[in-house]
């Protein structure tokens, strides 16, 4: 039995160390010795050191803003973070509009693109001469084909913040009520403090256009304007109406301050009360929330709550104390009369030729403090001989045009007074 001992089992028995004897005592093909192939260490294994991924830097929200008013310095952090004038303009993102653009090339925000059309620019497009009640009109909103065309010219898109600047006050307020107007919601909107007066006493000016995309976005994209916060002619009249016969608790603020001639029951407003300055036309900064609050509820017989209807001269004025109210505190019940009494009120009376028809005339039915004066606006006789009801849609055809331009429907009539 031991002498039959098998070759597997004697390998099994032997083990790596016997069978490594016996290829060493065998010798190889060439009769050179050969020694045991030896197993080299292993060493552990390491882990290559991982870096940790970096984190892009948080993009600012534009629209997380205290109020519709920014500083300098939230713009600068916007700037600096890469979100105004991106090529794509479906992203969330900024555009700065200048509005006063006579001064642009001399120092401009950067970034900033021109308030402009293909038929001019700056607060000649602000504006538009439009049919109302009985007469053309100056000075009334810019329609929405010119607000398109502004818009898309700035590359604005369905996602952009709309920053305004300039060195009037004024003018970008009264370009804020226009977008406003048009749909555009408080939190796309911001007006900057100070414009670019205390912009450049911080950070550089530029001094070339920026390049930009531009954009296929109109307004139509908002179903319907904000038809609120704007008032025709037709529904001053009937607010006064309504006032005088204690049906009204609306409030008038003539921001001319204390003017005549003007509306039955306007409050004084002047102008420059909303700005760190002695002048509504200076490039000042606005006030902040808590001056402006203790101011127009200090005024007399406004209280919060009310519907106040803001006017003026011609709109410009009128839109500060819009802005003041609609954009710094954030108040939902303020509307804007942009014909206002240098346009509109003082010519409807009996010195013009041919007379307004009674429904209209400011001269009677204690509508007006004061002399309406001379009257210089030409009052169309076919209109005056058909618009004889003040509470009727084709009395106010501002607001008929641009329901019609949104593709709405004029036919029902019934767009009177507050509607």
């Amino acid at each position: 039995m031991e002498k039959n001992l098998n070759r597997r089992r004697f390998i099994k028995m032997t083990g790596v160390a016997g069978m490594a004897a016996i290829a060493g005592c065998s010798g190889s093909d060439d009769g050179e010795p050969t020694e045991a192939p030896t197993e080299e260490p292993t060493a552990e294994p390491t882990e290559e050191p991982t870096e940790e991924p970096t984190e892009e830097p948080e993009k600012p929200d534009p629209t997380d803003t205290e109020n519709a008013l920014i500083e300098p310095a939230t713009l600068k952090e916007w700037q600096d973070a890469g979100i105004v004038n991106t090529d794509d303009t479906a992203d969330d993102r900024v555009v700065i509009l200048r509005i006063d653009t006579d001064g642009y090339d001399s120092g401009h925000v950067p970034g900033a693109v021109k308030w402009s059309t293909s038929e001019g620019e700056g607060p000649a497009v602000l504006t538009e001469t439009r049919l109302e009640g009985l007469a053309e009109t100056p000075t009334m909103v810019a329609s929405g084909s010119i607000i398109d065309e502004v818009i898309q010219s700035a590359g604005v898109g369905q996602n952009t913040t709309i920053v305004l600047s300039g060195k009037a006050p004024m003018r970008m307020a009264r370009a804020y009520w226009t977008l406003r107007y048009w749909g555009f919601p408080r939190e796309r909107v911001k007006v900057l403090q100070g414009g670019t007066t205390v912009y450049g006493e911080e950070y550089d000016l530029a001094f070339e256009a920026p390049d930009h995309p531009t954009s296929n976005y109109t307004v139509k994209a908002f179903g319907e304007p904000n038809y609120d916060l704007r008032y025709g002619l037709n529904q001053m009249i009937q607010e006064v109406d309504a006032k005088n016969a204690g049906e009204s608790e609306a409030s008038f603020l003539d921001l001319r301050g204390d003017a005549t001639p003007k509306p039955a029951g306007a409050v004084a407003d002047p102008p420059a009360t909303y700005l760190q300055g002695d002048s509504f036309s200076g490039d000042f900064p606005w006030q902040d929330a808590d001056t402006i609050s203790e101011h127009v509820w200090g005024l007399e017989g406004v209280e919060e709550g009310q519907k106040i209807i803001t006017f003026c001269g011609s709109g410009y004025r009128a839109a500060m104390g819009f802005f003041a109210l609609d954009g710094i505190l954030g108040y939902d019940n303020v509307t804007l009369w942009d014909g206002s009494v240098s346009r509109q009120w003082v010519h409807y009376d009996g010195n013009n030729d041919p007379v307004p028809n009674d429904a209209w005339r400011v001269d009677q039915q204690d509508r007006t403090v004061g002399d309406t004066g001379e009257s210089s606006l030409t009052i169309d006789p076919d209109l005056n001989e058909e618009l004889t009801d003040l509470a009727t849609i084709d009395a106010n055809q501002v607001k008929k045009a641009d329901i019609q331009y949104m593709g709405g429907d004029t036919s029902g009539g019934g767009f009177g007074c507050g509607s």
